[in-house]
């Protein structure tokens, strides 16, 4: 009798697994579903404070030690050289678990730029490690 409860306790706790699985790995975001999110996030920004849950740990900590009038010039400045029709054209692995993404935009000039932007996974979550473009004339 035993040993039956714990077969069909056993069958149980699989057969959970096994349905929950496919849900949580759908839930499970790709560096570049992450970034997609980051971007339009970003774009319809007031704050910087709507992005800080994009942003790694230490930039961050970083931007929220910033005096806030000081964050907010700082946030109005980033914007307005901001990029859009960004596109991701290559994700490579990078070092200590990160990403690193290839892509291209158009900066605030029209002028057509590209991209590296780091991604770092921290706990179970993607987040903006650190983001450099390049616009060349």
């Amino acid at each position: 009798m035993r040993i039956r409860q714990l077969a069909t306790w056993s069958v149980l706790a699989l057969l959970t697994v096994a349905c929950l699985a496919p849900s949580l790995a759908a839930q499970a975001k790709t560096p570049q579903q992450f970034y997609q999110e980051y971007v339009a996030a970003f774009a319809k920004a007031k704050t910087i404070d709507d992005i800080l849950p994009f942003m790694a740990a230490e930039n961050r900590k970083q931007a929220e030690a910033t005096p806030k009038d000081e964050r907010d010039k700082m946030f109005e400045m980033i914007k307005m050289f901001g990029h859009t029709d960004i596109k991701i054209v290559k994700e490579e692995k990078g070092a200590n678990g990160s990403t690193v993404l290839s892509v291209e935009g158009v900066d605030s000039d029209k002028q057509k730029s590209t991209g590296t932007i780091t991604i770092v996974k921290e706990g179970a979550a993607w987040k903006i490690g650190k983001e450099s473009w390049t616009t060349k004339s």
